[in-house]
């Protein structure tokens, strides 16, 4: 009997759901903020039509995960990390912040080191903080 090889798509699920069940909730890392609001919208480079815009929205009680899937269903070790804009913007005066990224995952299974995938995420980000109360 033969050990079936695993999936690279079903791997990567299981390290991206391990990673998520990891982080810490936003209001442990950013105590803060209410909310954050991610707006994302795509491009696909290749043609064939753009994916759908999507939009995120994180409450303090929700996971500080900020690891947006690649909108190419077949991409391989692709993705975009908005941890870091993300913690930018917490860290600046700004409530709202603009920029993008390209997917450097690969195109599929069978062309892994051969072609990136270099779909593009347009996002706006928006952060909602309480007001603090001063004290004399």
């Amino acid at each position: 009997m033969t050990k079936k090889k695993p999936d690279i798509y079903e791997q990567e699920k299981q390290m991206k759901w391990d990673e998520y069940h990891r982080s810490p909730s936003v209001k442990e890392l950013y105590s803060q903020v209410d909310s954050i609001e991610v707006e994302m919208n795509f491009n696909n480079p290749d043609g064939g039509g753009d994916p759908v815009a999507k939009k995120e929205s994180y409450s303090q009680a929700s996971k500080a995960f900020f690891k947006i899937d690649c909108p190419h269903v077949e991409c391989v070790s692709g993705g975009f990390n908005l941890s870091s804009a993300i913690s930018d913007l917490i860290s600046s005066e700004k409530v709202r912040i603009e920029g993008g990224i390209v997917c450097q995952g690969w195109q599929d299974r069978e062309r892994i080191n051969k072609h990136r995938c270099l779909h593009e995420l347009k996002y706006t980000i928006k952060r909602c903080c309480h007001d603090r109360i001063k004290t004399q």
